[in-house]
């Protein structure tokens, strides 16, 4: 509800330019009000099911479709007044299976998304091998002949459903026409690791005979780091104040690898310190998430 004043009227004023754009909302057992403010709007169209995963509402929510094209778009997210105009080009100039873009940022933002934004943004039009299900346009026709997204997944049914549909033969493209502006970012450290805990309890969703994707490959890589960091600082040796440094920068390697790699790839000036440190959060945050799932408690953890 915090957020539904500042993003439906986007959607709504969007759909109407179009026309013939039917609206949905999925509502998952909401009771901050969410539902009943929907319910009141005309043009708003509003499902409700209870304790289902991410995956499962945006099934339902394309179940109750029946348009040429699917548009998934977060509570949290203001689009453009000629959103649905745009995206539809995109697929049809270039013969995409899906489009969409990285979230965009508000003006006025806290350092902690804007250090992470900074990090991940690439800012370009391209082909992409996964597009964030908090802003994804795609084809009715592919998405049901691909089963759309996997309800078993807790999080990370974007990355899966990019996987699976780059090994069908389709294409994704990333357009800065069809972009979507998110409020909903994290304001404070806790947040951000509560977050990153919850965003990688789908992580083994994208394991597959294949290989691993790179987070998870990196988080693997961070936990040797560190059972190396125990060791030498059981047994190295050096005094304490050696094996204490050699400890720090071991906990550091793969957050300083991390950044180093996306400030290469993104060509641009971005604050390294916190990026580093927000990093080092992230791969515990993913340890701490691989630790729920193979417990079997990643279903009682709340961002």
């Amino acid at each position: 509800m915090r957020y539904l004043p500042q993003t439906v009227p986007t959607v709504l004023e969007a759909a109407r330019n179009t026309g013939g754009v039917e609206v949905v909302y999925v509502d998952n057992g909401s009771t901050d009000g969410s539902y009943e403010y929907l319910a009141s709007i005309e043009g708003c169209r509003v499902e409700r099911r209870q304790q289902a995963s991410i995956a499962g509402l945006r099934n339902l929510g394309a179940s109750q479709a029946r348009g040429e094209y699917l548009s998934f778009l977060d509570a949290d997210c203001a689009i453009g007044p000629r959103y649905f105009d745009e995206a539809i080009d995109v697929m049809r100039s270039s013969m995409a299976a899906a489009t969409g873009y990285e979230v965009q940022m508000p003006s006025v933002l806290h350092w902690i998304p804007k250090t992470w934004h900074d990090l991940h943004a690439v800012g370009s039009d391209r082909d992409v091998q996964w597009i964030n299900s908090a802003n994804f346009f795609i084809s009715r026709e592919i998405f049901e002949r691909i089963g759309g997204f996997r309800e078993d997944l807790r999080t990370g049914e974007d990355t899966e459903i990019g996987q699976r549909l780059i090994r069908a033969g389709f294409r994704l493209r990333a357009d800065r026409r069809v972009a979507a502006t998110h409020f909903g970012n994290p304001q404070s450290i806790s947040d951000f690791y509560r977050r990153s805990v919850w965003h990688a309890l789908g992580m083994f969703g994208t394991v597959n005979r294949d290989g691993i994707d790179r987070p998870t490959a990196m988080m693997l890589v961070h936990l040797l780091a560190t059972i190396a960091g125990v060791l030498v600082l059981i047994g190295g040796p050096f005094g304490w104040l050696g094996r204490g440094l050699i400890v720090v920068l071991l906990q550091l390697l793969v957050p300083a690898l991390t950044v180093a790699y996306r400030a290469w790839r993104g060509r641009r000036a971005m604050n390294i310190p916190r990026g580093v440190f927000l990093y080092w959060l992230y791969f515990w945050a993913r340890l701490q998430a691989l630790v729920l799932v193979l417990r079997g408690n990643s279903d009682a953890y709340v961002k």
